[in-house]
């Protein structure tokens, strides 16, 4: 993997010209470097102690690393203790920290101030619970209007959108939730992100079958020869985006995240 973040680092990063249904850039992370389908695991609204640690116990089971867009509300009220120990165990996993303001507002129906406010308010208490820089953003609901993107301008933030959404936030059992990914990632051909939740039980139950699946695939086209399904994980992604992100791997090496910044520090010229 360390190569391929190296590798990445020399490609310039793609500008999807389509935009998907909610006016946002599609598709979302760009279009695919390798030629290989590709996904990107990205999980909304948490920590939530009572699920994101089971989410977390699948991904590492599977060997996956996915992006936590949190709320801040989860560091503010409830089991705050357990929120932060589930932002060290999360990025001490590979895994990347992202914004999604702090009360999961509706930013279409704020002022630009209150939009501000949500957004840069969830960054600052994010990056006191990670102790390094988090740039990345998605808005709640995937909310698209001037004044939203106007606020995004001005302050130098891009839009992490998504391509797969299987709605379990809908209440969806976890049986269709993963029958309608599979489905899908069986069909997938580019770079796509996927959106889920680290709090709906469905994804957690959901989401072992997903990646079991995923890998019975994978072992089925090697055989054959055909192009697997490859995860593309956080940190790949933020050294194809180098250009805004390096300065944020470097800051993960104080922040104690060796596994990032050493990838960077041995294979970059």
């Amino acid at each position: 993997m360390y190569r391929i973040l190296a590798a990445a680092l020399a490609v310039a990063l793609v500008t999807p010209s389509d935009v998907s249904a909610q006016g946002w850039p599609a598709p979302a992370a760009g279009l695919t470097r390798t030629g290989d389908p590709e996904i990107i695991f990205t999980f909304d609204d948490g920590p939530d102690p009572r699920t994101t640690e089971r989410v977390l116990e699948t991904l590492e089971q599977h060997q996956v690393s996915a992006i936590f867009f949190m709320v801040g509300w989860r560091f503010q009220r409830g089991d705050t203790v357990k929120s932060r120990a589930l932002v060290d165990r999360i990025l001490d996993g590979g895994h990347v920290i992202a914004n999604h303001t702090i009360t999961h507002a509706q930013l279409c129906g704020l002022q630009p101030e209150g939009i501000d406010q949500e957004i840069a308010g969830a960054r600052e208490i994010l990056e006191r619970e990670a102790r390094m820089s988090i740039p990345w953003f998605r808005t709640p609901y995937g909310a698209h209007c001037s004044r939203l993107v106007e606020s995004l301008t001005r302050n130098g933030i891009d839009h992490f959108h998504w391509d797969i959404d299987p709605q379990e936030w809908q209440g969806k059992s976890a049986k269709s939730t993963a029958a309608y990914v599979i489905k899908k990632l069986a069909r997938l051909d580019g770079r796509a992100v996927l959106l889920m939740h680290d709090t709906k039980p469905a994804t957690v139950a959901a989401l072992p079958e997903i990646l079991t699946w995923m890998q019975t695939e994978n072992a089925r086209r090697k055989s054959i020869g055909r192009r697997q399904i490859r995860v593309i994980s956080g940190p790949e992604l933020a050294a194809e985006r180098a250009a805004p992100t390096l300065a944020w791997l470097t800051q993960a090496a104080s922040a104690a995240r060796d596994h990032l910044a050493t990838a960077l520090t041995t294979n970059v010229p």
